[in-house]
C-alpha cells in the first residue's frame, strides 16, 4: 500500500508531465486553484489538510511574496472581528453608516493605520497573543482585548500545517491567458509552536485584518470576513518546520 507521502508526489508528477496548462483563475490565486483542480482537491476554508494529509501551496518561481500560512477568527473575545471593525474601523466612502478594517501588523514595530490608531501583535509569553491598540500619538496601548491562545495556534499548526506540500511553477502567458508549468515542489514536516512564536517575536510573520461589511442583500451591516490571517515570507517558510525535502 502506498503511503500519503508517495500519493502526493505521485499526484504531483502527473500534473508535471502535462506540462504547461492554462490557469483556472484570472487573478493571484489562479495558481493554487490550478494545482488543487489537477489534483482534485474541494476548494474549502475548512481547518483540514488538502490531500493526502499534507496542506498544498503553491507560488511562481519568479515571484519573492508573502504567502498565507492560515486564517483563524480570534479566540476570544466572541465576536472579535466585528469589535474590530465597529471599533477602530473606518467608513466606507460610499457607504459611511458601515465599517471596515484593513491593517497588516507586526510583533516587534508598531504600525500606523489609517492615520488614526497603531497597532502591533503581543506575544504575552503567559499562551496568549494580543492585537494591541496603541495610540497614535502617544503610543500608549489603549486595547488589547482581542487575540488568540496558544492552544488554538498549536491546533492548527498540528492538524492544518502538519505535513505541507509547496508546489512551485514556471509561467508565461499566451495572449491574455496565463499558463503555469509545475516542475518542482518541497515537502515540509513538523512545525512547531515554539518555532511560529520565535518567527513571530523577530518579525517574521505578518498578521492581516481584513474586516469588511455586507453592504446589501440579507446580510446588510454585518461583519465580512475570514479570519486574521497570518503570513511568511516565502524563503522563511522552511523555518517553521524541522523536517525539509526536495521534489524534482
Amino acid at each position: 500500500m502506498k503511503s500519503n507521502r508517495e500519493k502526493i508526489i505521485e499526484s504531483f508528477y502527473a500534473v508535471k508531465a502535462l506540462g504547461y496548462v492554462r490557469s483556472n483563475r484570472k487573478n493571484n490565486t489562479g495558481i493554487g486553484k490550478t494545482f488543487e483542480d489537477y489534483v482534485g482537491v474541494v476548494e474549502n476554508n475548512i481547518d483540514d489538510a488538502d490531500l493526502y494529509g499534507y496542506e498544498i501551496k503553491s507560488h511562481r518561481e519568479d515571484a519573492s511574496s508573502y504567502i498565507t500560512l492560515f486564517t483563524k477568527v480570534p479566540t476570544f473575545p466572541p465576536s472579535a472581528n466585528t469589535y474590530l471593525k465597529d471599533k477602530y474601523g473606518i467608513p466606507y466612502e460610499d457607504n459611511p453608516s458601515l465599517k471596515k478594517l484593513h491593517t497588516s501588523m507586526f510583533a516587534n514595530k508598531l504600525n500606523t493605520s489609517n492615520g488614526k490608531f497603531s497597532f502591533q501583535l503581543i506575544n504575552d509569553a503567559k499562551g496568549l497573543i494580543k492585537i494591541g491598540v496603541y495610540d497614535i500619538e502617544t503610543k500608549l496601548l489603549i486595547d488589547d482585548n482581542v487575540g488568540y491562545t496558544y492552544e488554538s495556534i498549536e491546533a492548527i499548526l498540528h492538524k492544518k500545517l502538519k505535513n505541507l506540500f509547496y508546489v512551485s511553477a514556471k509561467r508565461e502567458y499566451r495572449g491574455n491567458d496565463e499558463f503555469f508549468y509545475f516542475d518542482k515542489a518541497e515537502i515540509y514536516s513538523r512545525p512547531s509552536l515554539e518555532k511560529f512564536l520565535d518567527l513571530l517575536n523577530n518579525g517574521l510573520i505578518m498578521y492581516d485584518i481584513r474586516i469588511g461589511s455586507y453592504q446589501s442583500g440579507t446580510k446588510y451591516g454585518k461583519s465580512h470576513d475570514h479570519g486574521g490571517g497570518f503570513r511568511i515570507l516565502e524563503s522563511n517558510l522552511r523555518l517553521l518546520y524541522e523536517d525539509y525535502e526536495n521534489i524534482e
